[in-house]
């Protein structure tokens, strides 16, 4: 094998597998599984009934907007920006986490759901071009939130 065949047989390796439907929605949108796929197809249905049991509105008002406006934007009224944050994609997997990751500090299987937003009114337009929350469920219970600029 030629070293330009071995970067590009080693390049194809390093690509991420393509998502695949899980068969659920929220919103019409639908719920992508990234990783783990069969861990994942296992493991979804519960999860996503945990996250609904929450309320995923409710999650999205009471954990992410606080997050999402930071200082610089504590001024905004939180259902304006509620209002103007659209959900374009859902991906969920299912996986170990590392103590030192872990939402709970102990190592353990964690499903992941990951809601990326985008602004959708002139309200939420100077906030974000692109947003994701992060939410950890284990055991039938959403035990973290987080989020990331995308």
């Amino acid at each position: 094998m030629s070293l330009p065949d071995w970067f590009r047989k080693r390049k194809q390796k390093n690509e991420m597998p393509p998502s695949c439907p899980s068969g659920l929605q929220y919103q019409g949108i639908d719920i992508e599984i990234t990783f783990h796929r069969q861990e994942s197809l296992q493991h979804i249905a519960q999860d996503f009934e945990a996250l609904q049991n929450e309320g995923i509105e409710t999650v999205i008002r009471e954990q992410f907007i606080p997050w999402f406006k930071g200082e610089e934007f504590q001024d905004r009224e939180d259902e304006k920006i509620f209002h103007g944050l659209r959900i374009y994609a859902i991906d969920y997997s299912y996986g170990q986490i590392a103590a030192s990751y872990s939402p709970t500090g102990e190592d353990a299987f964690f499903g992941q759901f990951e809601f990326d937003f985008e602004s959708s009114d002139a309200y939420t337009a100077d906030m974000l071009e692109g947003t994701a929350m992060q939410v950890y469920v284990y055991e039938g219970k959403v035990v973290k939130v987080s989020g990331y600029e995308i």
